[in-house]
């Protein structure tokens, strides 16, 4: 039997990798990485995205509010200090963000998620090929810069395709999440 906390927890990780992949689009990351605005409007996705996951957001206004505050930091602080190469950046913000999550969980376990843990399990697990795309991405443009990947075509084929395949896998994702969400 999944518990409580495991239901809230896989319903808020779900709407995280759709708000922070596939509807994370160029134009909201360069937003983003623009100022406070972008960020913001960063933020009010993943709210939505998590909104629409859960029963009743309304009477859980403050577990949203909460969410959007910590992503905001999490956010502002890895746009602050970047590093170089991105890659270790870029997964110590998921693993925060990560963290974040299972302590919301914790805290409001009685959040109860609108499609079943059987049915978000695989949804996950099909968001992820996006994020671990994206993953590669960055990878592939840090080692690029160093001259002995320079000549590899799989690094040069990586750092141009698979931000476009993420995207693309991505889309076909959140598609299918809301037609679980609203057909289902």
């Amino acid at each position: 039997m999944v518990s409580i906390f495991m239901t809230t927890f896989l319903a808020l990780l779900l709407a995280h990798l759709l708000a922070d992949f596939p509807l994370q689009t160029n134009r909201i990351f360069r937003l983003k990485v623009a100022g406070n605005a972008g960020l913001v409007l960063h933020v009010l996705i993943h709210i939505l995205t998590t909104a629409l996951l859960v029963r009743r957001p309304a009477s859980h206004l403050d577990l949203l509010l909460v969410l959007g505050v910590v992503h905001f930091l999490i956010d502002w602080i890895k746009l602050r200090f970047p590093h170089d190469p991105q890659w270790p950046g870029f997964l110590l913000d998921q693993l925060a963000h990560l963290l974040s999550l299972g302590l919301l969980a914790l805290w409001q376990p009685e959040v109860t998620a609108v499609l079943s843990p059987w049915l978000m399990l695989p949804l996950i697990w099909l968001v992820l090929l996006p994020a671990l795309l994206m993953l590669l991405w960055v990878w592939a443009n840090d080692v690029q810069q160093d001259t002995r990947y320079q000549a590899s075509p799989s690094v040069h084929w990586a750092s141009r395709r698979l931000l476009t395949l993420s995207q693309q896998t991505g889309w076909a994702t959140v598609l299918l999440v809301f037609v679980c969400r609203f057909i289902l």
